[in-house]
């Protein structure tokens, strides 16, 4: 038996004495007392003294003897029922401690698949309730660890093995390289060193160590630079990209270039899927809560439902089949809720199937 469990008995059965010492005395001295006046009505002038008694019959006698009797074999009785329920109640209490206390040592040791059961609603079950959260959680993010890093591995072979082909042939002369071979070659490290460097904000964002340099800034402006990087391709692609401004805006207090880049890529995958003959259009507004609201809406072809409330994980692709290259590596509406959440704002997104998507974040005004 455990430490906390005997504690906890013989706290129970100190209890229970004093409790049944408490209520002997008390029904002794009353009985005593009532014996005393019974005497007196009598006629007779007896007396208790302890266990002797003076100046009674043999009836009286027997009667108080007989109680006294019967007064020690219920505080006898009483005191090992107090016994066995200070266990069973010390047991109760500490077993589904004992139980957490097992879990958490296979939770240390790897384990992260253990739960504690539990039938009780008082705070016992709560902490149980508790401990199976955190244990989830831990086994969620454990799980989120090994896909980011088979997602890592999977985005960084293809270009990595494009790379090495080519300088292997050009090495043993199979191939001579043409300008056109080295600048895809040249494309491919480039996407390489995107990539590395998108995974180390990310990291850095969710572990809480990416710093912002926040200055006042005119979003309208941020904005209209922004889009007319884009122009050039949108119209390329025959893509109508339009900006509504609006007048009015509070200046807002963010770091520019990480708002910059959140820009950048809502207006990238907006592009990525709006086809020829659609339109993008961005706009920003005042939201509650001294809020200001930036949405970017597309005609492209929609979101599935099912895969809506998960477009800012980190890797997640809502085509699987698709090739690289064009639904990019993953990354890019994960830095925007990271950068966006970072500033104290909230990203989301809305969507219909077959006429488009918009993307909306905000962060506070000054």
């Amino acid at each position: 038996m455990n430490k906390l469990s005997i504690k906890l008995s013989l706290l129970f059965v100190g209890l229970s004495l004093l409790g049944i010492g408490i209520m002997a005395v008390w029904v002794n001295q009353s009985f005593n007392s009532n014996f005393a006046s019974y005497c007196q009505m009598q006629g007779q002038n007896c007396t208790c003294e302890g266990m002797g008694v003076q100046g009674v019959g043999q009836a009286e006698l027997a009667l108080l003897q007989d109680f006294q009797r019967s007064l020690g074999i219920g505080a006898l009785v009483a005191l090992l029922f107090a016994v066995a329920l200070a266990f069973l109640a010390g047991n109760l209490i500490t077993r589904p401690m004992q139980q957490l206390a097992d879990s958490a040592h296979k939770i240390a040791g790897g384990d992260l698949t253990q739960r504690v059961r539990h039938r009780s609603d008082d705070e016992v079950g709560d902490v149980a309730d508790a401990f199976n959260s955190m244990a989830e959680q831990l086994e969620m993010k454990e799980q989120s660890r090994k896909q980011l890093l088979a997602d890592v591995a999977h985005e960084l072979r293809n270009p990595l093995s494009i790379v090495q082909g080519n300088l292997e042939a050009w090495m043993d002369d199979v191939i001579k390289p043409t300008p056109e071979q080295i600048a895809s070659v040249y494309d491919e490290t480039v996407l390489l060193n995107r990539l590395i460097s998108d995974l180390r904000e990310l990291s850095l964002a969710e572990a809480g160590q990416l710093k912002l340099n926040l200055q006042p800034a005119d979003l309208n402006e941020l904005i209209n630079s922004e889009v007319a990087v884009f122009q050039a391709r949108s119209q390329e692609k025959g893509v109508t990209l339009s900006y509504a401004s609006a007048d009015g805006l509070p200046i807002v207090n963010i770091d520019r270039d990480r708002i910059r880049q959140v820009l950048h890529n809502l207006l990238e995958n907006a592009l990525r899927y709006t086809p020829a003959g659609g339109s993008i259009e961005v706009s920003v507004q005042w939201a509650e809560g001294g809020m200001v609201q930036v949405a970017v809406a597309d005609t492209g072809s929609g979101i599935n439902p099912a895969d809506l409330p998960y477009v800012f994980d980190h890797f997640y692709k809502t085509d699987k089949s698709r090739q690289r290259g064009y639904g990019g590596a993953g990354i890019g509406l994960a830095l925007v809720k990271k950068y966006v959440e970072l500033h104290g704002g909230k990203a989301w997104a809305e969507s219909e199937v077959g006429k488009g998507s918009t993307f909306y974040f905000n962060v506070p005004a000054v």
